[in-house]
C-alpha cells in the first residue's frame, strides 16, 4: 500500500505505549513494569482480573507486582498493547464499521485461542489470548485509516472473500496484510505473525504439516470459524458445524473436549465482555446448538431451491412460474424450448428442471438425453409434464433418464407433491456431496500425514539423508538385483576424520554444521541412482547399484578430493576436513548385505589405521597394490 507510512494506523498511547518501549530494554524488571502499571488504575484492575480469570487452584493475584510475575512481561507488554486498543478505538469514524461487534468478536477469537492454545500446548494462554485479540487489527485499521472508503467497502460485500476482493481493488491492501504489518511493527514473534495471513484460507499456506505454524495456522482458522458460528448462529452454522469438527479432529481436539470446551470458552466469553463493556449474548450448550442448527438444505421453507420450467405455452409457463415463486417459494427461471433450457442451465444451475415433452427446436427427451451426457447435468432432478401416458412411451422417458412425471393439465397438488420429493433427492445428494468433500479432504490430510511421517521414519533429520532404516531397505533391494541379474554392486563406507576435534575445539553446533556440509556435498557428487545414507554419528554409507569395482574406486576418490577441497564457515573462519573411505563390492561368496558391508567396514578400519584420508578397496586388502590404493591426497 502506497500511503502506509502516511496513513493514521491503530497504536497504543499513554502508559501501554510506556510499558512497550520499556520491554525493548534487556534490564527491564517485573517491579518497572508493576509501577507503570499501577499508575493506570483500568490497566491494573483488567490485568488482575485476567490474571485471576486464566488461573485455577492458585493464590489470587492482588498487586500489580503479582500479576505481571504470574503473566510475565512479554504478555504483559502485549495485553496492555490489547486493552489500550480497546479503549482508544472503542467508537470511529468509519459509520459502516460496528467498533464494539468487532472486539466481542475478537475477544472471542481471544479466549478460544487461549484455551485450545493451552490444550495443544502451542503457546503460553496469556501470549495466545493477546494474539487472538489482535489477529484481525487489520480490519479496526481500515476503518481508522480510510473510514469513508472502508464504508463503502463494508456495505458492498457479501462474503469474507469478497471483502478481501474489495479491498484490494479499492485500497490496494487488505485487513489480513494489515494485521501481519501492525502483528510485526508491534513485536510479535514471526512464527506467530505468519499463520495471521493465511488463516481465512489455510490451504493457501505453505506451512509444513505437524509444526507449531502448521497448528497455529489451523487453530486459528477455527477460532475465526467458531466466532462467527456463536456470533451468527442461524446465519453461519448451517453448513458449518460438520467443518469445526473436522477441523478440530485435524488438531487432535476430541468431539466431547471440543464441545465441553466451547461451553467454556463461552460462560469465560461473556465474562470478558462485562469487564471490557463489550456486548455479549447468551449461548446455548454447543451440542444443543449443533443438533439443532437447520441446515440450508433442510429448511420447511426451502427457498433455496431453484426450478427451471421449460414449456413453449406462455400461458401455462406463466402460470407454473408464478405459482412456483409466490406459492411455493422457490427461485424460478422459464425458457420456451430445449435448446434455450439448456444455456439457461448452465448459468443458472437449477435444482429441478421441470419440462414440457413436446416442444419445438429440442423438445423434453431430447433435453434430458443432453443433460444426461454432461457431468453436471447428471444431478438435475428431472420432471416431465406429458400427456402421453402409453407404457411404451413412460419406459422410453425413464431410460431417456427422466426422474419423474406429471400428466397434462398439471394438478398443483400433485406438482407439489413431486416437488417435494424432488427436493428430498436434493437435499440427500447435496448432503452426499457435502459428506463426500469432508472425507476426500480428511483422506488427503491423512495421506499427506502418513508421507510426511514416512519420509521422518525414513530420513535423519539433520541432514534430510536417508537414515540407517532406510539405507538397509535400499541396500536389500539392491542386492537382491544384484544377485537375481547378476549386476555389479558397490557399497562406499565413509568416516569423517577427527570429527570429535571438532566438536571439542569448536562446539556441537559447529559439528552440525560439518555433517550438513558434507551430506550435502557426497548428494551433489553422488549419481542419481546412489543412495546416501547417514548410518550413524559421522559415518556415511553410499550404495551405488549398477557400479563396476573399478569406477566405485574412481568415485570414491572423487568424493575424497571433493570434500578436502571443502570449506565450511563456522565462527568468522573456515573449516576444512577430510573423510576415510572403504570400498566393497558384491560377489557370490557374499551370503548377505550385512557381510558386504562388513567388508566396506574392514576396508574403512584400514584407511583410517593407516593415516586417514585415504581410500581402500576391499578387494585390494590382500594385494599388493594396498599401499597405492591407500596413498594419501598430495
Amino acid at each position: 500500500m502506497d500511503k502506509e507510512n502516511e496513513t493514521p494506523l491503530p497504536s497504543p498511547q499513554g502508559i501501554a505505549l510506556a510499558i512497550m518501549q520499556a520491554c525493548q530494554r534487556d534490564d527491564v524488571s517485573v517491579q518497572e513494569i508493576s509501577r507503570l502499571v499501577q499508575q493506570d488504575p483500568a490497566l491494573m484492575g483488567r490485568l488482575l482480573a485476567h490474571a485471576n480469570a486464566a488461573q485455577t487452584g492458585m493464590r489470587p493475584c492482588v498487586s500489580a507486582q503479582d500479576a505481571v510475575a504470574r503473566v510475565g512481561l512479554h504478555a504483559t507488554r502485549q495485553l496492555s498493547l490489547s486493552f489500550s486498543l480497546i479503549d482508544q478505538y472503542s467508537q470511529g469514524r468509519c459509520a459502516a464499521f460496528d467498533y464494539p461487534g468487532f472486539w466481542s468478536h475478537s475477544l472471542l477469537m481471544a479466549v478460544t485461542l487461549r484455551h485450545f492454545g493451552a490444550a495443544l500446548r502451542l503457546g503460553s494462554p496469556d501470549e495466545l489470548f493477546s494474539y487472538g485479540l489482535l489477529a484481525r487489527v487489520g480490519c479496526l485499521a481500515m476503518a481508522t485509516a480510510y473510514p469513508d472508503e472502508y464504508a463503502s467497502i463494508l456495505a458492498a460485500h457479501e462474503s469474507e472473500s469478497e471483502l478481501l476482493r474489495h479491498e484490494q481493488a479499492v485500497l490496494r491492501t487488505d485487513h489480513l496484510q494489515l494485521s501481519t504489518l501492525l502483528q510485526t511493527r508491534w513485536g510479535l514473534p514471526a512464527p506467530l505473525v505468519q499463520p495471521i495471513a493465511h488463516h481465512e484460507d489455510p490451504a493457501a499456506a505453505h506451512f509444513e504439516h505437524g509444526t507449531r505454524s502448521w497448528s497455529l495456522l489451523q487453530l486459528l482458522h477455527l477460532t475465526w470459524r467458531l466466532a462467527n458460528v456463536l456470533l451468527q448462529p442461524k446465519v453461519s452454522a448451517g453448513q458449518s458445524f460438520p467443518d469445526l469438527l473436522l477441523l478440530a479432529g485435524t488438531l487432535g481436539l476430541a468431539e466431547p473436549d471440543f464441545y465441553a470446551g466451547v461451553d467454556a470458552i463461552s460462560a469465560e466469553w461473556q465474562a470478558s465482555a462485562a469487564r471490557f463493556k463489550l456486548p455479549s449474548q447468551p449461548i446455548q450448550p454447543f451440542a444443543t446448538l449443533a443438533q439443532a442448527c437447520v441446515r440450508p438444505d433442510q429448511e420447511p421453507d426451502a427457498q433455496w431451491l431453484r426450478v427451471l420450467v421449460v414449456e413453449d405455452d406462455r400461458i401455462i409457463c406463466r402460470v407454473l412460474e408464478t405459482w412456483l415463486r409466490d406459492e411455493c417459494h422457490y427461485t424460478v427461471k422459464t425458457a420456451g424450448d430445449g435448446r434455450a433450457a439448456l444455456a439457461l442451465a448452465a448459468e443458472f444451475n437449477p435444482h429441478v428442471i421441470l419440462t414440457d415433452w413436446l416442444m419445438p427446436v429440442m423438445n423434453g427427451l431430447e433435453l434430458c438425453r443432453t443433460l444426461r451426457a454432461t457431468e453436471w447435468g447428471q444431478s438435475i432432478y428431472v420432471l416431465m409434464l406429458t400427456s402421453m401416458v402409453s407404457e411404451s412411451e413412460l419406459v422410453t422417458a425413464f431410460e431417456s433418464g427422466v426422474d419423474d412425471y406429471l400428466t397434462k393439465p398439471v394438478n398443483m397438488r400433485a406438482l407439489s407433491a413431486r416437488l417435494t420429493a424432488a427436493w428430498r433427492f436434493v437435499r440427500l445428494r447435496e448432503a452426499w456431496e457435502r459428506d463426500h468433500e469432508r472425507l476426500t479432504k480428511a483422506a488427503q490430510a491423512l495421506a499427506l500425514t502418513n508421507r510426511q511421517l514416512q519420509h521422518a521414519a525414513l530420513s535423519d533429520p539433520l541432514t534430510d539423508l536417508c537414515n540407517r532404516r532406510a539405507g538397509h531397505e535400499a541396500l536389500t533391494q539392491a542386492w537382491s538385483t544384484a544377485a537375481r541379474y547378476q549386476s555389479p554392486l558397490c557399497v562406499i563406507s565413509i568416516d569423517i576424520d577427527h570429527f570429535k576435534a571438532v566438536n571439542d575445539h569448536w562446539g556441537h553446533a559447529a559439528g552440525d554444521l560439518v555433517l550438513q556440509a558434507v551430506s550435502q556435498a557426497l548428494r551433489t557428487a553422488a549419481r542419481r541412482e546412489d543412495t546416501v545414507c547417514r548410518w550413524g554419528g559421522e559415518e556415511f554409507l553410499l550404495i551405488c547399484p549398477n557400479l563396476k569395482p573399478n569406477d566405485a574406486a574412481l568415485a570414491g576418490f572423487r568424493l575424497r578430493d571433493a570434500i578436502h577441497r571443502l570449506r565450511i564457515p563456522v565462527s568468522g573462519t573456515s573449516l576444512q576436513v577430510t573423510i576415510s573411505l572403504g570400498i566393497a563390492a558384491w560377489h557370490a561368496g557374499l551370503p548377505n548385505p550385512d557381510h558386504l558391508i562388513a567388508e566396506a567396514d574392514q576396508s574403512l578400519y584400514v584407511a583410517k589405521n593407516s593415516g586417514r584420508n585415504r581410500v581402500v578397496l576391499a578387494w585390494d586388502l590382500s594385494a599388493d597394490r594396498q599401499r597405492a590404493a591407500a596413498a594419501p591426497l598430495q
